[in-house]
């Protein structure tokens, strides 16, 4: 999102940079990230251009063609009556139907897979023609965003391949197709994957991970307040504070407190903000205590135990003290993709075990 309002207004004084026009759509809000294949996300990339691009009015340019119109009626005569759709954009509520009609969903995916080249050319004509129309109206050009897939589960599918796989390695060359300025969010094992200098060729180029914020020092030594990724996170929750008109200093009841929230986050900011949340929901009032961060941060770690089966835990262990090795099978992937494991990329790769963790008996049980 903050990608998208630096694309939408470029931070220029001297007014040098045009402005893009951006197409940001989240998978999660219509698609099943638990049984998502090739032709849903397909469809729902049509669905999103389509609508997007006609809320944004662009002059001289129309969000329908024939070609489009010509692939949804293939559409209906390959699926007959097992569904009902309606509206002049229906790729969208094809999107929703395989999400949420199960019965009809292979039959729905055999049926886009057939039209998947057709559908894409069709769709790569709007997107050439809206990019030309952006240009005339004095925009530098159209990049389509699309999030959330990174959260896309992970299983072993019977031809030994994973779901990741699937999707990015296998429909690369398709991923990559689409005439626009595109960005997907994936799945930090795709880095790992055997097959990801494929994904490199189709897109021509490497994928950048996010890491986690480095709270350790460079030495790998322990961690204190004062350590730049500390004073990071610290800051993070000071600019918070003052969109809530609070001042830091009323939020906990000592700066320990503060600084406990910050290392078990492991420099992971999503998890700063869920721990501060679930601890003020265990008060009435402000400051948050200690024991109620302490709180906050047991009920995390019991929820992720959930997800780890018995055999990770002696290689959890492993992890205990920064390394910087971490072995490519399949195990050592899904923990990284459970956050059981932070990587963290400043300067050379290294893995720690997360460590809200830590705090378990079975974690620190070594028999």
């Amino acid at each position: 999102l903050r990608l998208k309002k630096l694309l939408d207004k470029p931070e220029d004084d001297d007014n040098q940079n045009r402005p893009f026009k951006v197409i940001y759509f989240d998978v999660r809000d219509m698609l099943d990230l638990n049984d998502l294949d090739f032709p849903d996300l397909l469809v729902c990339i049509a669905g999103e251009i389509q609508t997007q691009l006609r809320a944004a009015k662009i002059p001289g340019f129309d969000a329908t063609s024939t070609l489009l119109k010509n692939i949804w009626d293939g559409f209906k005569g390959l699926m007959g009556s097992e569904v009902t759709l309606s509206g002049d954009i229906p790729f969208t509520p094809l999107a929703f139907e395989l999400k949420n009609n199960a019965t009809a969903r292979q039959k729905l995916r055999e049926a886009i897979d057939a039209q998947s080249t057709n559908l894409l050319n069709a769709v790569n004509d709007l997107l050439v023609d809206a990019t030309a129309k952006l240009r005339e109206a004095d925009h530098e050009g159209l990049v389509l965003i699309v999030d959330g897939l990174e959260k896309l589960a992970l299983r072993t599918l019977p031809d030994g391949t994973t779901t990741h796989d699937r999707l990015f390695i296998n429909r690369a060359e398709q991923l990559a197709d689409l005439k626009v300025h595109v960005i997907y969010a994936v799945p930090i094992s795709l880095i790992y994957s055997p097959q990801f200098p494929q994904l490199v060729e189709a897109f021509r180029e490497d994928a950048q991970p996010v890491p986690m914020i480095r709270i350790r020092p460079e030495d790998k030594s322990e961690i204190t307040p004062e350590t730049p990724g500390m004073k990071v996170l610290w800051e993070i929750i000071d600019k918070r504070c003052q969109n809530a008109d609070v001042n830091i200093s009323d939020v906990f009841d000592e700066p320990k407190t503060g600084h406990y929230l910050c290392e078990m986050s492991g420099g992971h900011p999503r998890h700063l903000m869920t721990f501060i949340i679930s601890a003020a929901n265990l008060l009435d009032e402000l400051p948050i205590t200690y024991e109620a961060v302490e709180t906050a941060v047991r009920k995390y770690a019991v929820g992720l135990v959930r997800s780890i089966p018995d055999g990770y835990w002696a290689k959890l262990r492993k992890f205990d003290k920064p390394t910087e090795d971490l072995p490519k099978d399949e195990d050592h992937l899904a923990m990284l993709f459970r956050l059981h494991i932070f990587e963290y990329m400043n300067g050379n790769p290294w893995y720690e075990v997360n460590p809200a963790l830590r705090i378990l008996k079975k974690f620190n049980h070594k028999a």
